[in-house]
């Protein structure tokens, strides 16, 4: 009797000491689930979606349009773009952290055809090696060139329809094709410029001064960055076909004395050419009338060089 209680005890225990066993196993199971739920790498889920490549914001970072919708997407460290234009379709998959979603990858699915624009203006010049000026209804807009050969033949002055395309840094130029060209000067010092600026006034019954925006080849100038834009600046410069060149240029605190000129300097157009704000004296030339321009009054005029300063050869009011 004793020995058959005895076992039934040791029975009973064998099955409490399983149950322990077992349900601490269990809250050990239970305590790992919590933890998978509250790691947040756990909670990642791989999103697929399609949008417009806006552009690189930064080296870890892109703009999407997705579903009319601007959006920032972080990149992961093994995702490149650099390949993809801006504007192209793209499909690409991310996951959604705490500061911003996180592209994993992406791929272009193409890119738009560039619209392909019609103008035509009259041409400027060259400004450097791979961008010409033209003027077009009166502005004058700077084109960077898809084939430097298209201008090689080209003279200044000369009425011109062209195609371009847009990009992101300035339209391109596609073709030429000459309307009308200028009338040849037999020389530099003949040759009559066309211009646009600000009717400054009546110097004295023989001149008269203009303000005007220009641009300048930078000839033998090779080295401006020292000059901030905005700066008054000193310079003296050729007329040729093709534009004006620069034959100095230096920064100074007060307007110079005898014939050099004296300006603001605007900017750098490109690695060959800036553009200067200045005012300049004119002599006013045969059969030229002034008499109903009013000071401040914007104009049109055409110039030629004279041997001390160059001469007006008309002058009209827009």
């Amino acid at each position: 009797m004793f020995k058959h209680r005895k076992r039934q005890y040791l029975l009973l225990l064998f099955i409490l000491l399983l149950g322990l066993i077992f349900a601490g196993c269990q809250a050990e199971e239970n305590e790992i689930d919590v933890d998978m739920q509250e790691d947040p790498e756990q909670q990642d889920s791989y999103v697929q979606a399609e949008g417009i490549f806006i552009g690189q914001i930064d080296s870890q970072s892109v703009e999407i349009e997705e579903s009319g919708s601007l959006k920032v997407f972080g990149l992961d460290t093994e995702v490149d773009v650099s390949d993809i234009k801006k504007g192209s379709k793209v499909t690409y998959t991310y996951v959604n952290k705490e500061e911003r979603p996180i592209i994993q990858s992406i791929e272009g699915i193409d890119a738009p055809e560039p619209e392909i624009i019609q103008g035509e203006g009259r041409y400027a010049g060259r400004i450097g090696s791979r961008s010409v000026e033209i003027e077009m209804a009166g502005e004058h807009k700077v084109f960077s060139l898809d084939d430097p050969v298209l201008i090689d033949e080209l003279i200044e002055g000369s009425i011109i329809t062209f195609s371009y395309r847009e990009s992101a840094d300035r339209p391109v130029l596609l073709t030429v094709e000459v309307l009308e060209e200028p009338a040849e000067a037999e020389n530099d010092e003949t040759l009559e410029i066309e211009d646009k600026g600000i009717y400054i006034g009546q110097i004295d019954s023989q001149s008269v001064e203009i303000a005007r925006s220009r641009a300048f080849a930078l000839g033998d100038i090779t080295n401006i960055e020292g000059i901030a834009d905005g700066s008054m600046v000193a310079f003296s410069y050729t007329e040729t076909v093709e534009r004006p060149t620069l034959n100095y240029l230096d920064a100074v605190d007060s307007l110079p004395e005898g014939e050099i000129l004296a300006g603001i300097l605007v900017g750098q157009i490109d690695s060959h050419s800036v553009e200067i704000e200045y005012e300049q004296a004119f002599i006013i030339g045969e059969g030229v009338n002034i008499e109903e321009i009013e000071s401040g009054s914007e104009i049109r005029f055409t110039y030629k060089e004279g041997p001390a300063r160059p001469v007006l050869t008309s002058v009209l009011e827009p």
